[in-house]
């Protein structure tokens, strides 16, 4: 934002009390603007047009139009403007409502001065310096280099649904693609409010993701290798923080940082990725290559692969950046795959094998299951995984792996940090 210029907002809530009051809370700001109030949808939808606001504050349940048909309405006339919905209702299905309508962040009332200058500066400063991708780029299979030459591939390992194995998957398919192509590998634990990393791998360090949060205007290969730990595979980790306290500290441009440092020191950088939509989490997901999506034979495990497609599409993220992958493979479920691929309408790619008791003995030793049972099927699996993410063309450029498109950007992104509150 240019020095004297002003985020432009539009407050919309059928309460006058609450309209006066949020502008009283933004009169102060140096860099924020109230330009209109509107008492209804219909009258937001007109005004919108009229004064072209950067951001709206938009009730969800007013009279005559609600705040949820407004926002498409007014998505449709003007894709670039930001909304941020408020609700005294915080269930996952208004969430899902409002994404799906454009808005961009979710408020919770009573809404505190703090959240809502943060809200209103986030999406005005992911609308105006998120990149727009490279349409059309470069053919299949023509690898994109930077200046320094060919960047890295980010690989997310990720799952709607927590408990699917992500950061096992995470630990083993690093040190597989280490194995196999004997290439520079990182691993990184974004879960840094709870992250599993340092257990599954038997690492023990004092420096963490925080130390390179903290020094993120000074990143630099020494500062890097300084930081990562090494396992005996030779895969260099990133380890999470040690308690949740420290890991709040790690914000989603700390990690967008961190990855595009990450990229050009190494060939591959697999990210264990939390299994939430929150900002955190979508940076990984935006700057990923491939993602990596798990999923297991249960029922609430498909509704959440389902939502996390359509979630997908609505940040048009190409069909084959997501890679769906069944892992704990059974058939003693009573779910088959092939009934599952119907149901989403997407092919399941790869499976994992069933190897509980296995996989819980290698946490429990420190040493994962590709190392300890190099035999095993189920590492046979992983293999199959490891050569198919090493050898496979991008299949986006290096531009659009980095975010979404503008208008699928201004659709969902900052709404994801209010979900991981529900």
């Amino acid at each position: 934002m240019s020095d004297g210029e002003k985020i432009r907002v539009m407050i919309v809530d059928d309460i006058v009390d609450t309209r006066d009051q949020l502008e009283k809370l933004l009169f102060f700001e140096k860099d924020i603007e109230v330009i209109a109030k509107a008492s209804n949808g219909r009258e937001a939808v007109a005004l919108a047009k009229q004064q072209r606001p950067d951001v709206i504050l938009m009730d969800i349940n007013m009279p005559d139009m609600d705040g949820i048909t407004a926002t498409e309405a007014i998505m449709t006339q003007d894709p670039t403007v930001q909304v941020i919905i408020m609700s005294v209702q915080g269930e996952t299905d208004y969430l899902r409502r409002a994404m799906l309508a454009g808005a961009r962040e979710f408020l919770t009332k009573p809404i505190s001065a703090d959240d809502l200058y943060k809200s209103i500066r986030h999406v005005y400063k992911l609308a105006t310096t998120r990149p727009r991708p490279v349409v059309g780029g470069a053919g299949p299979g023509v690898a994109v280099a930077g200046e320094g030459g060919a960047e890295g591939q980010i690989i997310a390992v990720f799952s709607p649904k927590g408990g699917v194995g992500t950061s096992v998957v995470a630990a083993n398919l690093a040190v597989a693609i280490r194995q196999l192509t004997s290439k520079k590998v990182a691993l990184v634990d974004a879960n840094v409010l709870f992250g599993d990393l340092s257990v599954i791998l038997n690492l023990r360090s004092d420096k963490t993701i925080i130390d390179l949060a903290q020094r993120v205007d000074e990143l630099d290969r020494d500062l890097i290798n300084d930081v990562l730990t090494t396992h005996t595979s030779q895969v260099k980790v990133l380890l999470a923080p040690p308690d949740p306290q420290r890991g709040e500290l790690v914000s989603s441009d700390h990690i967008r940082a961190i990855l595009e440092a990450l990229k050009q020191e190494f060939d591959f950088v697999i990210v264990d990725t939390p299994a939430s939509f929150q900002d955190r989490s979508l940076a990984v997901l935006d700057m990923a290559t491939r993602i990596v999506t798990l999923l297991t034979l249960e029922m609430h495990c498909i509704r959440n692969i389902k939502l996390f497609l359509e979630v997908a599409d609505l940040l048009e993220y190409p069909h084959e950046k997501v890679m769906l992958v069944l892992n704990k493979a059974s058939n003693r479920t009573g779910i088959r795959a092939e009934d599952v691929e119907k149901n989403i309408q997407r092919k399941i790619q790869l499976q994992i094998g069933d190897a509980g008791q296995e996989m819980t003995f290698s946490i429990n030793q420190g040493v994962p299951l590709v190392i300890g049972k190099p035999t095993h099927q189920v590492v046979r699996d992983l293999g199959v995984l490891a050569r198919e993410l090493s050898t496979a063309a991008k299949p986006v450029t290096a531009a659009s792996a980095a975010a979404p498109t503008t208008e699928a950007a201004q659709k969902s992104s900052g709404l994801f940090s209010r979900l991981i509150k529900r």
